[in-house]
């Protein structure tokens, strides 16, 4: 059983909860030692001198003069006097701050007397002592000295108590909010955008923390867009030499040795195929405007310019807002995968399927290829990584599933591989199935 939250808000209740319980329990003992205790050494003393004083003036006094002694005392003190036995009342046992005023108060007492206390119908302490051959119990009120605080004590220390774990719980939602919104702001940077939320308002030090984000997010957006514009600049100037090379190629074809003219052909095609993925990498789609897409009519666009016949099987899905050509281009790049890899020489065999599941709109290419080691099936989403065993050695740049990647998280979406049982890779393109603007659900 796990008692210390994980999160950063059960962590904070929890110890302004703690705070206020030991201050509330510090609270009480001050009060204890700083209120109760002076009033119970008050009361004890006025209890020993005001019986004393009494019992003095009984002893001196004949039975006339007592009887109307005591009279004169029950008309105008509020001290009770009963003859003989104890009250009934008096046989209570005592609460525990009851119990430590009666040892106090027998040992600042003496011999001679005898102490009870009386809890309801009012609250005093009894002293019972011999005058003569008699027996008298005194009464003293209590409640000037130590009234019954504890309820009001109590219900002070638990309104205070939820007044202050309300105020912390305020401060802390203060406090989440803009941690909430950040977090969503470093979800939408990993997806490839850069909105930002206004924490003008926030505590300055999650304001701080917001510009230094805001700031880290706009350099690494330059970042992107400096390695973009180097990257399809450098492939835009090796197209001029393989253009030359393809158009001397041709000069040569019928002088030179045709194996050679073959070898340099398949070489330059080699090239300008990379080249085309360093120009997709780069470009990516972050300038295309969003349009509403029906990804079934684009499944059957690519399925028609594959080059190979694909096996479709699409069920019905909602039209949702998306990057056209960026999506096209990531579903062309998983089919052009798949049948390069594809290990079945049977047409056919490459499969593209569509559904809704979960809330998720789902494009799944299936192959028949030899696979991806599991253990590597997360590092191939990286730039220009290549399993030249696992996947044929085929030639290429590495970069298909880098760019299958980036466009789909620009989507907010997520590409999930996976080995196929008997043989070959399922790579699904997975999607919110959030409608488009102008369309129902």
């Amino acid at each position: 059983m796990r008692l210390w939250p994980r999160t950063l808000f059960g962590r904070n209740v929890l110890l302004m909860a703690g705070l206020i319980l030991f201050a509330e329990i510090g609270m009480a003992l001050m009060f204890s030692r700083a209120v109760q205790e002076p009033r119970v050494n008050r009361l004890i003393e006025y209890a020993h001198a005001h019986t004393h004083a009494i019992r003095v003036a009984l002893d001196v006094m004949t039975p006339e003069q007592r009887a109307r002694y005591l009279a004169a005392l029950h008309e105008h003190d509020s001290t009770h006097v009963v003859v003989g036995a104890a009250p009934a009342a008096a046989n209570a046992t005592p609460r525990p701050i009851a119990r430590r005023l009666l040892a106090r108060l027998a040992a600042r007492m003496g011999p001679g007397y005898r102490l009870a206390w009386e809890e309801a119908p009012a609250r005093r302490l009894w002293i019972g002592t011999l005058v003569g051959a008699q027996e008298y119990w005194f009464g003293v009120d209590t409640n000037p000295f130590i009234g019954n605080v504890g309820p009001l004590f109590l219900r002070f220390a638990l309104g205070a108590g939820v007044l202050a774990l309300i105020g912390a719980y305020l401060i802390q939602c203060r406090i989440n909010q803009p941690l909430r919104a950040l977090a969503q702001a470093a979800s939408s940077v990993a997806h490839g955008r850069t909105e930002m939320p206004d924490l003008s308002k926030a505590p300055t030090e999650i304001a701080q923390v917001a510009a230094s984000f805001s700031q880290m997010a706009a350099d690494l957006e330059a970042n992107e867009r400096e390695r973009a514009l180097m990257l399809a600049g450098v492939s835009h100037d090796l197209r001029t030499p393989l253009a030359k090379l393809r158009l001397a190629t041709e000069i040569l074809k019928d002088d030179a040795d045709a194996g050679l003219i073959e070898s340099m052909t398949r070489n330059i095609a080699v090239a300008d195929s990379v080249i085309d993925q360093f120009i997709a990498y780069a470009r990516l789609g972050h300038d295309e405007a969003m349009q509403v897409c029906d990804l079934n009519e684009m499944a059957r666009d690519v399925a028609r310019t594959a080059g190979a016949p694909l096996r479709l099987e699409l069920a019905p899905l909602p039209a949702i807002d998306c990057r056209p050509v960026a999506l096209r281009r990531a579903l062309a790049n998983l089919v052009e995968n798949a049948l390069r890899y594809d290990g079945s020489s049977d047409p056919g065999t490459v499969e593209l399927h569509s559904e809704v599941r979960g809330g998720r709109l789902l494009l799944s290419v299936q192959d028949r290829g030899p696979g991806i080691p599991a253990a590597d099936l997360e590092r191939m989403r990286r730039p220009f990584t290549r399993l030249e065993a696992a996947r044929g050695g085929k030639p290429g740049a590495g970069l298909g599933l880098a760019i299958v990647e980036r466009i789909v998280r620009l989507h907010r979406g997520e590409l999930i591989l996976r080995n196929r049982e008997g043989g070959g890779l399922e790579a699904t393109i997975s999607l919110p199935a959030e409608p488009a603007a102008g369309t129902e659900a």
